[in-house]
Formats: C-alpha cells, structure tokens, sequence
C-alpha cells in the first residue's frame, strides 16, 4: 500500500478516482449486491484523514489499524492513509463526510455539532468531563449509542470510535496564564469551530483561526499569542519551541477519534463493518493507553529541550468563567453527567 505522508487535508490528486472510493476486481466491471452491499471478492480502496503527523502516537497506530483492517479482509478493503492535513483541516473531512464522500475522517464531537448535529456541541464543552474514565463511561452508555444513531441517521456521519482521547488540553503561550483574566486580549488560535470559539470568548481571549498544520508558524510570527492543545499532541507538532509557557488548564477532554460516510458504510458488507468497527475501536483504546502513560515523560522533555515552564492553573476560576457556556442545555447536561459517572 503506497502511503501519502502529508495531512489529513491532502491535496486531492487531479484524478477523480482519488476523490471518490477506487472499486475494482480482476474481471473488469465488479458487480453489485441486490442488497446494494458490496459483491463479496471485490476490492475497495478506502481514504483515511488525519490531521496529525504519521510520527504521532495516534498516527502510528492509524497506520496498524489500516495494516489490520486489509489483513483481515483478506485485502478486499485496501486503506490508504492521508496524514497531516493532505485532506483538509478536521472541519473540512467532517464536511467531506457529511456529504457522503468515500471517507473515514478523524474528527472530534465538536466538529460533528458543526454538521448539524447540535448536541454534538455541548460534549465538546469545557470541563465536562473530569478524566478519561468518565469519557469512557459516557462513551459506553445508551445515551451516547442514541447520539450516535441519530448523526449516522441525520448528519450521514457513522461515528467508528471517539475513543482516540489524548489526554486534557492545556494553553501553550509566551507567558504563563493561571487565571483567566491574564487571557484578556490575548490572540488563541483556534480551529474554526463554535466550541473553542465560545468557550475562549468566555474566558476573555481573541479567539483567531488558524489551521492545525500553520499553528507553529503563527505562533512563531506572532500572527496569534497562545494555542491550547495535549500535551504529547503538541510536542510532535513543536510548539513547546515557540510557546515556552503551558498552564496547566485542562479545559477540554476531547472525545475525538474517527467517522465514516454513513452511505460508504451502508455499501459495505456486514464482515467488512465489522472488521472497521472493531479495528477502530480496538486502536482508540491503545491511542489511549499509550498517550496517557507518555504524558509526564512529553513533559519532561519539553522542559529539556525547548526550556518550558508548566504553571497550574486556578481550576475554579476557570470552571466558573466557562459556565455560561451550557447555559440553555441543563437538560442534556445533567444527562451526560450522570452518563459519565457511570
């Protein structure tokens, strides 16, 4: 399998066989099941797009899933995986999604919300969940099965794992920022989604969109003051080297992972979808698992080889200045609190 190393948003090669899933058999022309399900025997070539680079944790473990998902199919599912960007942004390949493209697209719950699947948008939110174990609680329940069937149903978006979490996100900026009100007027760069947006305006910063690949260069021009991200997923993308400062915020536990075009999944045949789901469920857990128990030696190295300082944060005040930001959504709220509680 021949891999393209760029971004998740990789430019489209001019062909129009790239843009769309590649279908071919050794007869010629491949038949298709009465069901609409794909004729068993043909192969199938699936674009994967990733924002993150392929020397990532997650971006490692992306190209095992790929490996894993043709062995298994007897390589009937040729996955070709685009990190980096080479797709678009995160936003672009969950619009890409949406609207049925052949795609599996790594994506957060906020970036499902900008589709239209509004609810999305609130488990994005601010310190909604306190630590991974809740995450997994949530992602485990009815709740978010219910959540899920209605993207899949309404948005064209079938969620494979949002289990891909890296950990809490922090601010990274050229000076420490404990408290909120040391945000004020300060340019963060965010990803053009309400969430960050909202939840930076709260907290008294300008938030200014930059595309994940071009956060380095902003940062290191001065285009934005601070960015906020994980620990380990920043370190591969070096912006400890032009952000010495990071406040230990943990604003988000972003549940972000993967989702695929609901009509590419119903092409599939039952085997086949089985064989992605488990794949991507099973790659989540050890993205997880390996993110988690790297992030005090990530830290440590940031401190030697780029000098960063962390600075705690005070939790409360943060907490308190976001609050505002579910008002209206009580309900629902209260329902993935008691999801995540288990």
């Amino acid at each position: 399998m021949k891999k393209k190393h760029l971004l998740v948003g990789t430019a489209l090669v001019a062909t129009a066989g790239l843009l769309l899933t590649g279908c071919s058999t050794s007869g010629g022309d491949s038949p298709e099941a009465s069901n609409g399900e794909a004729a068993s025997g043909e192969t199938r070539t699936i674009r994967i797009s990733t924002v993150n680079p392929p020397t990532s944790i997650d971006g490692q473990i992306l190209e095992e899933v790929a490996a894993t998902i043709q062995e298994r199919s007897n390589g009937e599912l040729v996955m070709e995986v685009f990190p980096a960007g080479q797709i678009g942004t995160t936003s672009d390949t969950a619009e890409q999604v949406a609207n049925g493209e052949d795609l599996i697209a790594y994506m957060d719950a906020s970036a499902i919300g900008q589709m239209g699947a509004t609810d999305f948008n609130l488990l994005g939110g601010p310190f909604l969940f306190d630590s991974t174990e809740e995450v997994n609680n949530f992602l485990g329940s009815e709740l978010f099965q219910e959540m899920s069937d209605q993207a899949a149903a309404e948005q064209g978006i079938r969620i494979l794992s949002l289990g891909w979490t890296d950990g809490p996100r922090h601010i990274f900026a050229n000076q420490p920022v404990p408290h909120p009100d040391d945000l004020a007027g300060i340019k963060l760069r965010t990803p053009p989604i309400d969430t960050w947006i909202t939840t930076f305006d709260l907290l008294g910063a300008v938030p200014t969109e930059v595309a994940n690949t071009e956060t380095y260069s902003a940062l290191e021009q001065g285009v934005v003051d601070a960015a906020e991200g994980p620990i380990n997923g920043t370190y591969v993308q070096r912006w400890q080297e032009v952000a010495t400062h990071v406040t230990l915020t943990g604003h988000f536990q972003t549940l972000i992972g993967f989702g695929i075009s609901e009509a590419l999944w119903q092409s599939l045949t039952e085997e086949q979808q089985q064989i992605i789901s488990e794949e991507f469920i099973a790659g989540g857990e050890r993205a997880q698992e390996q993110y988690a128990a790297e992030i005090e030696s990530t830290m440590a190295l940031m401190e030697e080889e780029s000098g960063v300082e962390f600075h705690e944060a005070d939790s409360d005040a943060y907490r308190e200045r976001t609050a505002p930001f579910y008002e209206g959504n009580e309900e629902l709220y209260e329902q993935v609190r008691e999801a995540a509680q288990g």
